[in-house]
C-alpha cells in the first residue's frame, strides 16, 4: 500500500510539480526519484502526510506548525495592551493631538503648567543645572508645588535643596514651558506647547494642574512609563516570537528549558550510605579522592557515614550536595582552605574542563533538562508578558487547550481591519484542530512530544488552513491513535478536503474509514513477495464479496479476531506491581496509578486522555532515571515503588531505528556477526585464509574498495536529484571476488543479503 501511495503516486505528483520550477529553485526542494512506472495520467501536485514524527527540534511547537503562532505575532501588536509592571498603568505612545484631546476631556477649563523634565545627577551644582536650562531658552521650573525662577537666588536655593533631597541617582527637574488654561479656544497654543515639551523632554511631557501641582499627569510619545522612568520595546512581531532574539528569553534562548546537573542522576540510589558510595561518579579510580574528601568532611561535621542518605537530615543532605558556603564561595578558595566543596561544586569544577572530550561525555551522564528558571518554561523574555490581549498574556494564551482557546478568540471583537485577517485565520485553524479531536493540545506543546498520529492530524489542519485546491493528499493511517469517538470528526475533515476540489488517498486499516470511502483499492493477498496484486477496485460494498481479500473477509464477518478464553490473574498480594504516586505532566495532574508486572497491560482512553504522557513521559522516564540513565526531563511525581523488580526498560515507538544507509535488519538484530562466522567456517573461506572480518561490508579488507561496500556510487547533481549508479567494480555485490567465492549452503554472502526474512 505504501509503495503505491507514497513511493509511486506521491513521488510522481511531487516530482512533476517540482519540474515546473527553475533549476535554481529546485535545489531547495525535496529531491524525488522518478518511480518505476510505465505511465501515470492525470496526476495533480501531491502532498504527503506521513505517520512518523521526525521532528527533533525543541523550537517546533503546535503553534508554529499550524502557523497560529505567526498570526499571533501579527495580532498582538495591533490589539494587545501594554501595562507597566511596576505601577500597573496602561502604556501607549501619545501624540500632541491625543494628549490635547485627553486633557480637554478630563480637565476642561482648568489652569495647568506644561512641563518637560530634564535629568541631572544629584551632585550637580544648582547654578550649572540652571545655566544648562537657560541655554535652551527657559527660566522657570516647578519645585515644591510652586513656580520658581532659575535666574534668581531664591530659585537657585530651592533647586539646590531639591537636588540634595533627591533619593534617586538622577534628579528630574520639571521645567515650565507654558502656563495656560485647558480650553478649546487655546487649542493651537496648547498643541505648540505640547510639541515643544515632547521635543525637549525626550518624548515625555508632564501636565501639572494649578490646584494640584504635586500630582502631575505624565504622557510619553514612546512606549515609556513616565512615572517609573521605564522604557519598553516597540510592539514588533519579533517581540512576540520565541524564535527571534528580541522575543526569546535571554537565558534559555527561547527553548523553555536549560540543561543542568541532576542530583537524582548523581545520587540515583539514596538507600545507600555515604560509605557505600551514594555519590555515583566518585566510585571510580579517577575520582576516589573526592570520595575521601567527602568522608573527611562528614567526620568533621559528625555526619554518619553508615546511615542511608535518604535518612540524613535535610541540613546534612544540603551539606553533602552544596558544601561549606554553598555556591557563593569560589572553588579555588574552598580547595585552598581545605573546606568541603560539595557534589555540585565538583560538577562546577568539571564544567571548567569541558574542552576535554571525556569530561563532556561524563557530564552528559549526569545532566537533564529542567524548565528555565527565568521564564518558567514559557520561552519569552519578560517584556512579552507585559502585553495583554483581552486580559491574557501571550504565554497564557499558548498554555490554553484549544477548547478554551476557541471560546477566548470567539469573544474578541474588533473594528481594526488589519487585525481581522489574522484573527479569522486563528479561529479557522482552531476549528480544524477541534474537528480532528485535538482539543486537548496547547499551542506551546512541543511537536517532538506528539505521537505520529497527532502530528499527522496537526499537519492536516495546516493543509486545510491554507485553502489548497486541485491537490492530491496522501495520508498514512490518519486514524491511528484516534479513539472511535473522534473518527467521525476526522472523516468530516477529509470530506471537507475533498469538497475543496482535492483528491484524498488514505492508507488505512480502520473499518469505519474504509466503509466511508467512495472508492477502495485492495492490494494483496499477502505481504512482500506474496502481495503487490490488485485484488479489488470499486465501492466499499463490493469488497466484502471478494473471496481473496483478507480485508473483505473481516468486513463481511467471515473472519474475526479471537479473544482469549481466560486471562492470568493479577493478585494484589504476592505479585510484583509498579506503583507511581503524584504523577504530573501535561494533562496528568497528581495521578496515582499502578499496574502488575510480568503481564500484558493495556492503557486505553479517548484521544488526548494522557495515555502517551503516562507511558512515555512518566513510566519510561522514571524507570530510566531509576536505572541511572540519562533522561530528557526528570518526571514530576511523589514516589515510585516496585522498580527494583525491573532490570531494563525499552521504549518501542515510531521513531526510525537508524539514519545511516549502512544499517540493515541483519546488523540491527545483531545476527550478522553469526552469519559472518558461518561464512568464515566454510572450506572456501578457510582455504583462502578469510576471517569473519572479510565478510563485513562496513569495514575490513573484504568489501569492494571502490564503493566501500555500499554496492552503488552516489553522483551528486547540483540542480537535479542525486543519481545512484551501480558500482562498476563489484556490480552491486558489495564484496571483492575472492570473498564472493565462499558459499554457505550454496549461497554467497551477497545472495544472502538479498534474501527476504522468509527466505
Amino acid at each position: 500500500k505504501s509503495s503505491l501511495a507514497f513511493d509511486t503516486l506521491y513521488a510522481e505528483g511531487q516530482r512533476r510539480y517540482a519540474e515546473t520550477f527553475s533549476p535554481y529553485t529546485r535545489q531547495f526542494l525535496e529531491r524525488m526519484d522518478r518511480p518505476r512506472v510505465d505511465r501515470i495520467d492525470g496526476i495533480p501536485p501531491a502532498i504527503a502526510l506521513g505517520q512518523a514524527n521526525a521532528v527533533r527540534s525543541s523550537r517546533s511547537t503546535v503553534g508554529t506548525v499550524t502557523e497560529i503562532a505567526d498570526y499571533l505575532k501579527l495580532l498582538f501588536p495591533r490589539l494587545a495592551q501594554l501595562s507597566c509592571p511596576d505601577c500597573g498603568e496602561p502604556i501607549r505612545p501619545w501624540t500632541p493631538h491625543s494628549i490635547l484631546q485627553d486633557l480637554l476631556k478630563k480637565s476642561p477649563g482648568r489652569e495647568a503648567w506644561l512641563l518637560f523634565r530634564v535629568p541631572f545627577p544629584k551632585k550637580t551644582p544648582a547654578d550649572e543645572a540652571a545655566a544648562f536650562v537657560a541655554r535652551q531658552g527657559f527660566r522657570r521650573a516647578l519645585l515644591f508645588g510652586e513656580a520658581i525662577r532659575l535666574d534668581e537666588k531664591e530659585g537657585l536655593e530651592k533647586l539646590a535643596a531639591a537636588l540634595r533631597q533627591s533619593r534617586e541617582e538622577k534628579f528630574l527637574l520639571p521645567v515650565i514651558q507654558d502656563r495656560i488654561t485647558l480650553s478649546p479656544q487655546n487649542r493651537s497654543r496648547l498643541s505648540e506647547a505640547l510639541t515643544a515639551c515632547l521635543r525637549f523632554g525626550q518624548g515625555t511631557v508632564a501636565i501639572a494642574l494649578s490646584d494640584s501641582p504635586d500630582q502631575p499627569h505624565l504622557y510619553s510619545s514612546r512606549y515609556h512609563c513616565a512615572r517609573d522612568q521605564r522604557d519598553f520595546h516597540d510592539p514588533t512581531s519579533a517581540l512576540f516570537s520565541f524564535n527571534h532574539p528580541v522575543g526569546a528569553c535571554p537565558l534559555c534562548r527561547g527553548f523553555g528549558r536549560v540543561i543542568e546537573i541532576d542530583d537524582q542522576l548523581a545520587l540515583p540510589d539514596r538507600s545507600l550510605s555515604i560509605a557505600d558510595g551514594v555519590v555515583k561518579p566518585w566510585q571510580t579510580e579517577s575520582f576516589e579522592e573526592c570520595q575521601r574528601d567527602l568522608e573527611k568532611a562528614c567526620r568533621r561535621h559528625r555526619i554518619p557515614l553508615d546511615l542511608p542518605f535518604a535518612r540524613l537530615t535535610p541540613e546534612q543532605q544540603k551539606f553533602v550536595l552544596e558544601g561549606e558556603g554553598g555556591a557563593s564561595r569560589e572553588l579555588q578558595e574552598l580547595w585552598d582552605s581545605g573546606d568541603w566543596y560539595g557534589v555540585r561544586g565538583f560538577f562546577r569544577w568539571l564544567e571548567t574542563k569541558t574542552y576535554k572530550m571525556h569530561v563532556r561525555i561524563l557530564l552528559a551522564r549526569y545532566r537533564s533538562y529542567r524548565p528555565c528558571p527565568d521564564c518558567g518554561g514559557r520561552r519569552y523574555q519578560p517584556q512579552t508578558g507585559w502585553w495583554r490581549l483581552a486580559g491574557k498574556t501571550l504565554p497564557e494564551i499558548n498554555a490554553l487547550p484549544f477548547g478554551e482557546l476557541a471560546r477566548f478568540f470567539d469573544a474578541i471583537q474588533t473594528s481594526d481591519e488589519s487585525a481581522l485577517m489574522p484573527l479569522e485565520n486563528i479561529r479557522k485553524r482552531i476549528r480544524f484542530l477541534l474537528g480532528v479531536g485535538l482539543g486537548y493540545l496547547t499551542l506551546d506543546r512541543t511537536t517532538r512530544t506528539l505521537s505520529g498520529g497527532e502530528l499527522q492530524r496537526v499537519n492536516l489542519t495546516g493543509c486545510l488552513g491554507t485553502g489548497l485546491t486541485g491537490t492530491l493528499f496522501v495520508l498514512d493511517e490518519p486514524s491511528i491513535g484516534l479513539h472511535s469517538r473522534d473518527t467521525n470528526r476526522l472523516l468530516g475533515l477529509l470530506h471537507e478536503l475533498r469538497q475543496s476540489g482535492n483528491t484524498v488517498l488514505v492508507v488505512e486499516h480502520d473499518e469505519s474509514v474504509i466503509r466511508a470511502a467512495e472508492n477502495i483499492l485492495e492490494l494483496g493477498p499477502g505481504s512482500g513477495a506474496e502481495g503487490g496484486r490488485l485484488l479489488y477496485s470499486g465501492a466499499p460494498a463490493g469488497l466484502a464479496k471478494v473471496k481473496e481479500s483478507p480485508t473483505g473477509a473481516y468486513l463481511s464477518g467471515r473472519k474475526s479476531v479471537p479473544l482469549p478464553g481466560s486471562r492470568r490473574p493479577c493478585p494484589e498480594k504476592g505479585h510484583p506491581w509498579l506503583k507511581i504516586r503524584g504523577a504530573t505532566r501535561h494533562n496528568l495532574n497528581h495521578l496515582h496509578f499502578s499496574f502488575p508486572l510480568r503481564r500484558l497491560v493495556a492503557v486505553s482512553g479517548v484521544s488526548g486522555s494522557g495515555k502517551s504522557t503516562l507511558v512515555h513521559d512518566i513510566v519510561h522516564q522514571s524507570l530510566l532515571q531509576h536505572l541511572g540513565r540519562p533522561v530528557e526531563e526528570a518526571p514530576r511525581m511523589e514516589s515510585l515503588e516496585g522498580a527494583e523488580e525491573i532490570s531494563d526498560v525499552v521504549l518501542v515507538d515510531q521513531s526510525p531505528l537508524s539514519q545511516t544507509p549502512r544499517s540493515t535488519p541483519l546488523l540491527y538484530l545483531d545476527i550478522y556477526d553469526a552469519v559472518r562466522e558461518l561464512f568464515a567456517s566454510t572450506e572456501e573461506a578457510q582455504s583462502a585464509g578469510l576471517a569473519a572480518s572479510a565478510f563485513s561490508f562496513n569495514a575490513g579488507g573484504g568489501r569492494c574498495e571502490r564503493c566501500g561496500g555500499m554496492g552503488y556510487e552516489k553522483v551528486t547533481m547540483q540542480f537535479l536529484s542525486d543519481v545512484f549508479v551501480t558500482c562498476p567494480s563489484c556490480e552491486g555485490r558489495r564484496f571483492q571476488p575472492h570473498v564472493l567465492a565462499a558459499a554457505y549452503r550454496g549461497k554467497t554472502i551477497d545472495q544472502l543479503l538479498e534474501m527476504t526474512a522468509t527466505e
